[in-house]
């Protein structure tokens, strides 16, 4: 199921259909795994080291699915903390799927988990955040 999201969110970088700079990325709810997801091909300007994405972009879609988790219960929030592990690298041209869900929340702390999986299931970047209930 298409998650949709009201107009706060149109200028966002990553999921805003009016930022000209942006991605407009497309969330999913997969409610069998209680999880969100989404997928992507990076593009030649995001590299780092020759012909590998900056991690940078990768963490961002790692914290970007986690906090549509956090929307998709009902909780708005902003990432406190976030770690991140890069498994194997992750290639220019390579279509990505990240999936994000929130482990627990109690009272403002929330805490996610995510991930960044290729084609074949092998995990390639993982992410554990705690996130804020936010009034946003």
């Amino acid at each position: 199921m298409k998650i949709e999201y009201n107009s706060n969110y149109q200028g966002c970088f990553v999921c805003g259909k009016e930022n000209q700079e942006g991605m407009k990325l497309d969330f999913l709810y997969d409610e069998k795994e209680d999880m969100v997801f989404t997928q992507y091909r990076f593009k030649d300007f995001m590299q780092g080291f020759s012909g590998l994405v900056h991690g940078g972009f990768l963490s961002m879609l790692l914290d970007e699915v986690m906090a549509k988790a956090c929307l998709q219960k009902g909780l708005p929030a902003v990432t406190a903390r976030f770690e991140v592990w890069f498994r194997k690298p992750v290639f220019v041209g390579e279509e990505m799927t990240f999936q994000g869900r929130v482990r627990e929340f109690k009272g403002k702390k929330i805490e996610a988990e995510a991930l960044c999986i290729d084609k074949n299931g092998n995990k390639r970047a993982s992410a554990r955040a705690i996130f804020i209930k936010s009034d946003i």
